[in-house]
This record gives structure tokens, C-alpha cells and sequence, in this order.
């Protein structure tokens, strides 16, 4: 939720600064419904009824969508601000992994959330609580954006990184400061002599 923030972030500066929504507009990105589906994946794996079913499936099929989703970034990567999403995107792709399948929270950040340090459900979360056996725990969820914010929840610094990006992207476009749709030269016909 920390990217909505950002992103908004991005559109109020772009606008302050003289850029325009119809240049965002254009921007292409290229392999958009990769991201989409892999996108929206996560968001019925995280919901019920489907979180409720997944069982073991979970931590695979949040990895799995995490794949499509940072194959869609990596081909943008020469977009402006791409590349501190796709830092952001591996730095908790590596966490995810490391902890088989799911974002460990701190404890705290939880607690400074939710009122209760413990992940109060049976169903399939992408967040398991971090402990002593958490590996790489500096890139877990550490933060909190706190209730009564909107869209309070627990973010990492990859999702800092994400953010950043993203509200770096949104005001490069606003600007037009995009790379171009790719369009293919006529390849050099040989010169009959």
C-alpha cells in the first residue's frame, strides 16, 4: 500500500511541476498484463475464500506470481525509476524465498499494527511473525505506516524502494522523460554496384 502513497506522491509533484497526466498516459510499458496478472493473482491468494484453500500451495503460488511480476520489470528496466523497483522487488523476492514463501514481520511492527504480535489466522498470509530462525531479517516487514492512517500495514525496504521508484517513474512521465515506444528500423538493403 506503500506504492499508492507514492505513486500519488509522484502525480502531485509531477503536476506542481508543470507535467502532464496525458504524457503519463502514453507511456508504454511493455509486458503491463504480466504484471497485472501476477498482480491480481496475489490479491485473490491473500483474500477468502482462496486463502482459505491454498494449504501448502500458498508460499508457491505467491513465489510463482512474484516471478511474472519482476519479469515485467525487468524488461522495463531502462524506464526511469524501473530500476529502484526492480532493487526493491528482488530485496523482497529474496526475503520471500529465504523464509519459505512468506514476508517475516518484526514482532513490533505487528504489535504497533495489529495490537497483538501473532499473524491471528489458519489461512494462507504472504506475513509469518520473524523470529530467531528468520532469515535475512533486515528486509522484512520493520515498519509500520500506523492505524489511523489509510491503508495502515507493515512495509519493508523494499517496499521503500518500490515506492521510490514508482513515484520517480510517475513524475519522469509526467514529463515525458519516458523511453519511446520501441519502433523497428527497415533493416540496410546491400548497394548493387
Amino acid at each position: 500500500m506503500l506504492l499508492l502513497y507514492a505513486v500519488i506522491l509522484g502525480l502531485v509533484a509531477g503536476l506542481l511541476s508543470g507535467g502532464k497526466l496525458a504524457a503519463l498516459g502514453m507511456t508504454r510499458i511493455r509486458l503491463w498484463p504480466v504484471a497485472l496478472i501476477g498482480l491480481f493473482a496475489q490479491l485473490l491468494l491473500f483474500s477468502s475464500p482462496l486463502a482459505a484453500v491454498v494449504g501448502p500451495w500458498g508460499p508457491s503460488l505467491y513465489v510463482v506470481s512474484t516471478v511474472a511480476v519482476l519479469m515485467a520489470l525487468v524488461v522495463n528496466l531502462r524506464q526511469p525509476g524501473f530500476w529502484l523497483i526492480i532493487i526493491g522487488a528482488l530485496a523482497n523476492f529474496a526475503v520471500i524465498v529465504a523464509n519459505g514463501g512468506q514476508m517475516p514481520a518484526a514482532p513490533d511492527a505487528w504489535a504497533a499494527l495489529n495490537g497483538v504480535a501473532a499473524v491471528p489466522t489458519t489461512d494462507f498470509s504472504n506475513s509469518i511473525l520473524a523470529g530467531p530462525h528468520t532469515v535475512l531479517p533486515f528486509l522484512g516487514d520493520n515498519f509500520v505506516l500506523p492505524r489511523p492512517v489509510p491503508l495502515a500495514n507493515v512495509f519493508s525496504i523494499g517496499d521503500v524502494l518500490i515506492g521510490a521508484g514508482g513515484a520517480l517513474f510517475v513524475y519522469q512521465a509526467m514529463h515525458g522523460r519516458v523511453l519511446p515506444r520501441l519502433v523497428r528500423r527497415p533493416e540496410a538493403r546491400p548497394a548493387h554496384g
